[in-house]
């Protein structure tokens, strides 16, 4: 192929993907409404602000898909009629601006949706409360931020994680034209079909954000250069200063990025800073099928579909674990999500290796997947099964305090090569009992084991179909396994 999304490729992508009018029409609606009765509850209540106005894609970007659109309404409130809270020392602003966005919730946000045909309202908590519902179909959250000038941003830094998003969306709208909006829209398209887009991806903890690829639009000439662009950021960084990737890792700020988007509203910052490893090594080696794939198959790659629910290979069952959860609803999802990596990792860190070193159950993989109230762990596992005993290596027998040691402690070691050997019990020789049997020592609070559906099938193809391909040495280890070269593992 001459181009890597051809142009009649692109145009039906595009009719699939563009939101109709009526959809606009109903996010017009929506977000009109919204405003409406917050502006006039702020003028009963007396509360001070700056604007009340839609941010990201249903905002003055207009870069939403058909069918995947939210709104976030964003409340700017004016730093200098909140001075004695964002003047105080960092710890004390931090709960100053807690107490303040509840608030704002309880006490405005809350009281101005009443009367409005409104569902599944709820307080929500990221960094800060907000206040989540849903209207015309449409998820809505609605939440406080600080009106600062990009001076100040620069400068000082947001009070908030979110006042940032005003300056984005500025810059974006500002500088989209007609074209590269469409060019942003198939981006966001083809991230969300390698199921590695924003902060609820199926790959990696967290995915390309929907701002980065817009940038990736606006400076590219092409819609094959934006993704030329993506698929080299590991190698070619964006940034506004044309610092090389060496300069840019010197940077203390940028050391432990994996690759470098600069945001062009604030120099200092690397928008790309959170895209996980996975997510990112995810879409680069789609883009790579892209190149070798049909015409015919260009639009299926492009487009969006479900995570298969589907059991995994047979030969591949017995390698894998999952362990599902339901949320009780009172955690932000990003918060849950981000404990059960931290758990996953735990778990995951002890697979390999004895508490001695010696070799447990081998290589894993581990991943995890949420839709609505439902999470699943997944894991595939080198050696699902291992003996019960293993051979453990003591101290080198010249060293003669330490053997005396040992030998009190296993008093049957016996003296090879030069090192004293014992035979040890492993507390697990299953790696799932292992696995449920860590996860049950170690609730998470918001989230309770539950019976596995199909969520549990989910995150195993996701590891089956989307991870194995960009980690592949589990999978020919497993492989191996399977036709029966099997390695020892003590």
């Amino acid at each position: 192929m001459d181009k890597l999304i051809p142009d009649e490729i692109r145009r039906k992508v595009l009719a699939e993907i563009t939101p109709t009018k009526e959809e606009l029409h109903v996010q017009s609606d929506a977000i009109a409404s919204l405003t409406d009765a917050l502006v006039q509850k702020a003028k009963e209540k007396g509360f001070q602000y700056s604007f009340v106005e839609p941010q990201g894609s249903t905002g003055k970007k207009q870069t939403q898909l058909r069918n995947a659109a939210d709104i976030d309404l964003f409340v700017g409130l004016n730093p200098t009629d909140h001075t004695d809270i964002l003047e105080k020392p960092q710890k004390e602003r931090t709960l100053a601006i807690d107490k303040l966005m509840t608030r704002l919730v309880d006490d405005w946000f809350v009281p101005a949706i009443i009367g409005l045909e409104v569902s599944d309202v709820k307080k929500a908590y990221s960094q800060h409360p907000y206040l989540s519902l849903q209207v015309g179909g449409l998820e809505v959250d609605i939440l406080g931020c600080f009106d600062i000038d990009s001076l100040t941003l620069s400068e000082k830094g947001p009070y908030t994680a979110v006042d940032r998003t005003v300056h984005h969306t500025k810059y974006v709208a500002d500088n989209l034209t007609k074209k590269t909006r469409e060019h942003a829209r198939i981006l966001k398209s083809f991230v969300r079909a390698c199921h590695a887009y924003g902060d609820r991806c199926a790959v990696g903890r967290m995915g390309i954000t929907g701002v980065s690829l817009e940038l990736l639009a606006i400076q590219a000439d092409d819609l094959d250069s934006a993704f030329n662009s993506l698929e080299s950021l590991d190698e070619r960084p964006i940034d506004p200063k044309r610092r090389s990737l060496y300069e840019l890792r010197k940077n203390q700020a940028f050391r432990d990025d994996y690759v470098y988007l600069i945001d062009p509203t604030d120099l200092s910052r690397n928008i790309a800073s959170s895209f996980t490893p996975r997510s990112f090594k995810c879409v680069k080696y789609r883009i790579g099928l892209l190149r070798n794939t049909s015409e015919e198959n260009l639009i299926e790659m492009l487009l969006e579909s479900p995570v298969p629910d589907i059991e995994p290979s047979e030969w591949l069952k017995q390698h894998m674990t999952t362990i599902e959860f339901k949320s009780d609803k009172s955690t932000h999802y990003t918060i849950l999500r981000d404990k059960l990596y931290r758990a996953s990792r735990k778990v995951q860190s002890v697979l390999s290796n004895e508490r001695t070193g010696e070799p447990r159950f081998g290589m894993s993989i581990m991943e995890v997947y949420f839709e609505e109230d439902n999470y699943a762990v997944g894991f595939v596992v080198e050696h699902p099964e291992i003996s019960k005993r293993y051979t453990r290596r003591g101290p080198p027998s010249d060293l003669k305090e330490a053997s005396e040691e040992f030998l009190k402690k296993h008093p049957q070691a016996q003296e090879r090569e030069g090192y004293y050997w014992s035979t040890e019990t492993r507390e697990w020789k299953s790696a799932r009992t292992m696995i449920e049997d860590l996860f049950l020592n170690r609730p998470i609070k918001g989230l309770a084991q539950t019976k596995q559906s199909s969520t549990s099938r989910k995150v195993l193809n996701v590891i089956e179909h989307y991870i194995f391909p960009i980690e592949p040495d589990l999978h020919e280890r497993i492989t191996r396994v399977k036709d029966g070269v099997k390695e020892k593992t003590g």
